[in-house]
């Protein structure tokens, strides 16, 4: 009996991979990498983040740090969406789109998405290559999800300049077509009243 109790602790431990997901309640962070925002306290987006002023279109981006990321890895891509209908996880809303970040970034500044040494795709409408901050017209709770990958290598499908052409499916294709080394994000409300 001692054998075949050994021998399941042992098959449970070799099935559980590198990449398991872990859930960290108390930050609202997913996966090995944890992401954290200033913008956000107790899980809600803070008003100074919503609704930002644009200039030619363009918005301050949140501000994003993040730690774990694997020495394996290659490349970061970052993606902030939501899904405008909850019940459909198939048609989401963009809100910022990055590539081509060298693994040892370990934060974007308030405002800084478009400054980096890395790729930027379109904004929520395709209208301007930039950061949309969540703006909610309707009351409720709007639920946002910033989610950072480290990739085996930067995607060779997308293109080594800001672009509107990357949108969210096209650089969740290419993030989909290299190895994904780890991943984290953090989930947050938009509470409007």
């Amino acid at each position: 009996m001692r054998k075949i109790i050994y021998a399941l602790v042992w098959l449970a431990l070799v099935s559980c991979s590198d990449d398991e997901v872990t859930i960290d309640d108390n930050t609202g962070t997913t996966g090995e990498i944890v992401v954290t925002s200033d913008a956000v306290a107790s899980g809600e987006l803070l008003d100074d983040y919503k609704c930002e002023s644009k200039d030619n279109d363009i918005e301050a981006s949140i501000p994003i740090s993040w730690s774990g990321v694997p020495e394996t890895a290659g490349s970061l891509a970052i993606m902030m969406y939501h899904f405008p209908n909850a019940d459909d996880q198939t048609n989401a809303n963009s809100y910022l789109l990055l590539w081509g970040i060298d693994p040892s970034v370990t934060s974007i500044a308030h405002g800084g998405a478009d400054d980096g040494n890395w790729y930027i795709g379109s904004n929520k409408d395709g209208t301007a290559i930039s950061y949309t901050s969540p703006c909610s017209p309707s009351a409720g709770s709007h639920e946002y999800t910033i989610t950072v990958y480290a990739l085996s290598e930067t995607p060779a499908s997308l293109p080594t300049e800001n672009t509107l052409e990357v949108d969210y499916e096209t650089l969740k294709a290419a993030i989909e077509s290299v190895t994904l080394v780890s991943s984290g994000s953090l989930t947050f409300n938009d509470v409007t009243e």
